[in-house]
């Protein structure tokens, strides 16, 4: 029967003698070894519902820490409630905690496997699941784990915001299955003023434990200035002789006022639990072994966290920015404020000022000044129209803004919109078939940024190219236009011939007629003879897919927004010797149903013309 964990986090309202401890609610899982505010809110619960802690109570120890007697105090609960009395405090534990302070909070908890999670009002709707795998299947047996670092992942870089794996672990159970408890990570910076979360993934990439929104309170400080430790609750099993791996992920902070540095892992502590109840304790250390902390010795890891208060600006292509397209443009006026492309800028750091922006612009067939009257940028809802537009007489051209003022507040994306006019088809003598596309080949020489001092701010080098935009006034657009010729051998005077082509339409349905050469027909063929006698006759037209709907008995139907291919197939006959060419002169289309009179031009002077010799 499917078990239902009603995952209700709630507010502990906590009275020791006098004092209250207000709103605590347990989220962590918590075992030997644990250490902070979820301990010590755990402790002062047992303490105070009449679970023993000698050491707490007579004053010899203070709360915070998780020891065999708080362990003892925790079986000695879970037996009194009916919980399987292992000493860990995971998700049945938390849930009869909480549970029992009747108070719903906002705190996310962690959905064990096997349980369908039911959010009550009040708490996270999409809690992190993690992993709790396994049970101990050795009773009575004794073992240990080893421990050892891998080679990768290795010297990681990690801007704001970015999550990387940066170390890697082995872990090698021996005669017994070993219950792991805690992993302890040792940094030597003060981690939780870069990062916000450190997740720990098995090798199958499953979340084994995680912390998130870090702060001081997660760490201890063993060594001022260079060694904090950040303890992990864990309850995961490696079997018996087997080898588990675990990756160290982290998460940076997406603001932070840190500049670049090196952080390491200069230790790691795993505590295991055997078949036997014993505890095994497996270490690494290792430092870093040069002033500039790029390099480590022993096993210890690394990785570059690159933040800087110096200002920095990064240019992506936004994730909306059209892909390639067919664009329905007016045939008889400006097609006003096609989007061509998005771009990000962020800068990074500080606040800055876009001042001029240069893109470049690519058309194919025809000069980009005279496909658009206009390039424009769109930012934050302002139109900024192009300052410098081309020379007129070349398919590449240098568009540049100047005199801009767009404010670019630090850490946040801010997306430029690229706008075209298109001119208008009937004055400019434009075909259907014209691409056009945009660069942005970011650098400090063609983004312009400055700070608040005016001091130029470095642009990170890259080449963005924008999707091809296909623009089409008639609706259509031909394509992958391809001939063949096949015979029987060298010596024949037949030749079967077949002409390949689809057909893509814009914002309308299109309508072939299923006859060849009749009036208004799909296309026409001219047998050209250069030597001896060379005839041609084309005979079948047939379309990829064979049927579909909206087809009639007299044509055939391109579905507004697809594509769809066709074959028009014959023979070519003349003496041995005769050659000369075989070509398509049209491809003939309508928009509405029974009429055929639009012709399809691709911007490649003649369709296709092929040079075809009798028994060659």
């Amino acid at each position: 029967m499917k078990k239902i964990f009603i995952t209700s986090i709630v507010a502990l309202a906590l009275i020791l003698g006098s004092a209250a401890v207000a709103n605590a609610a347990f989220t962590t899982y918590l075992t030997v070894g644990s250490t902070g505010t979820d301990v010590t809110n755990l402790q002062t619960w047992l303490l105070a519902n009449g679970f023993k802690i000698p050491a707490i109570s007579s004053g010899a120890a203070a709360k915070g820490y998780f020891g065999q007697q708080t362990k003892a105090a925790v079986v000695a609960y879970q037996a009194s409630v009916g919980l399987p009395n292992t000493g860990f405090v995971g998700p049945l534990t938390i849930a009869k905690l909480n549970g029992s302070a009747g108070s719903i909070g906002s705190t996310p908890m962690n959905c064990p496997p096997g349980y369908t999670c039911t959010p009550l009002p009040g708490t996270n709707p999409n809690p992190t699941v993690i992993v709790t795998p396994g049970t101990i299947t050795t009773p009575g047996v004794a073992g240990t784990l080893a421990l050892s670092l891998q080679g990768s992942p290795s010297g990681a870089s990690l801007d704001k915001g970015e999550t990387e794996d940066v170390a890697r672990y082995k872990l090698q159970a021996s005669a017994s299955d070993m219950q792991l408890t805690s992993i302890a990570l040792d940094f030597d910076a003060r981690l939780w003023l870069y990062a916000s979360s450190v997740t720990i993934k098995d090798d199958t990439g499953a979340v084994v434990a995680q912390k998130n929104n870090l702060n001081v309170n997660d760490f201890t400080e063993l060594t001022i200035g260079t060694k904090y430790r950040l303890y992990v609750p864990v309850s995961y099993v490696v079997p018996r002789t087997q080898t588990r791996y675990f990756i160290v992920s982290v998460t940076m902070l997406p603001v932070t006022d840190r500049t670049t540095t090196y952080i390491g892992i200069t230790g790691v502590q795993v505590r295991s639990v055997d078949g036997t109840g014993v505890t095994d304790t497996q270490s690494l250390t290792g430092t870093h072994a040069d002033a500039s902390l790029s390099t480590t010795t022993g096993d210890a890891r690394s990785f570059q966290f690159s933040g800087t208060n110096t200002g920095n600006v990064i240019a992506t292509i936004n994730a909306t920015s059209p892909l390639k397209r067919l664009v329905q443009i007016s045939n008889s006026a400006e097609t006003k404020d096609v989007v061509l492309t998005k771009y990000d800028l962020k800068s990074q750091n500080r606040d800055t000022t876009l001042r001029t922006l240069v893109l470049g612009i690519r058309t194919s067939g025809t000069a980009v000044e005279t496909l658009f009257t206009r390039v424009k940028v769109q930012i934050d809802g302002t139109t900024y129209t192009a300052n410098s537009f081309g020379t007129g007489t070349t398919a590449s051209s240098t568009v540049t803004f100047t005199d801009l003022r767009i404010p670019l507040t630090k850490d946040v994306a801010k997306t430029i919109t690229v706008l075209v006019d298109v001119s208008d088809p009937a004055t400019d003598g434009l075909y259907d078939g014209v691409t056009a596309s945009t660069t942005l080949f970011a650098s400090t020489s063609n983004v312009s940024v400055e700070d608040a001092t005016y001091n130029a701010v470095t642009v990170n080098s890259a080449t963005l190219v924008g999707s091809d935009a296909i623009f089409s006034a008639s609706g259509a657009v031909l394509s992958g236009l391809s001939y063949t010729a096949s015979g029987v051998g060298n010596s024949s005077a037949t030749y079967n011939v077949a002409f390949n082509f689809s057909i893509t339409a814009g914002d309308n349905a299109l309508y072939v007629s299923r006859s060849l050469f009749t009036a208004g027909g799909v296309a026409q063929t001219v047998a050209t003879s250069t030597t001896g006698s060379l005839t041609a006759k084309l005979t079948t037209l047939v379309a990829n897919p064979s049927e579909m709907p909206g087809d009639s008995t007299t044509e055939y139907v391109v579905a507004a927004g697809s594509t769809r291919s066709f074959t028009i197939s014959g023979s070519a006959t003349g003496s041995t010797g005769a050659s000369g060419t075989v070509k398509i002169d049209s491809i003939k289309y309508g928009t509405t149903s029974g009429s055929y009179t639009q012709t399809i031009n691709y911007n490649l002077g003649a369709l296709q013309t092929n040079s075809l010799t009798i028994g060659s």
